[in-house]
């Protein structure tokens, strides 16, 4: 009898050690799964905004200075309104 209390508490020992694993893979998953759905990691997100700020109001700088912004003539003079400049500028 007394052997199998001592298994008794070595198998139940082994379970809640077991369940402990299981919980922190849990956790682990759970935080995965919340990075997935969001669309950006907060860390990321604040930088990513900062840099969007300023780069979005550089390039309408740009713009307004007359200079062509779009991937097809970035740099060049523009003399009337580009529309793919300005859809760059709607994107942003």
């Amino acid at each position: 009898m007394e052997k199998s209390v001592r298994e008794l508490k070595t198998l139940l020992r082994e379970m809640i050690l077991e369940l402990g694993e299981l919980k922190e893979r849990v956790a682990y998953l759970e935080k995965d799964v919340a990075q997935l759905h969001s669309p950006v990691p907060e860390v990321a997100k604040d930088m990513q905004i900062g840099i969007q700020g300023e780069g979005y109001e550089n390039l309408g700088r740009l713009y307004r200075e007359g200079y062509h912004i779009c991937a097809y003539a970035f740099g060049q003079p523009h003399q009337e309104d580009c529309l793919f400049c300005l859809a760059q500028l709607e994107k942003e």
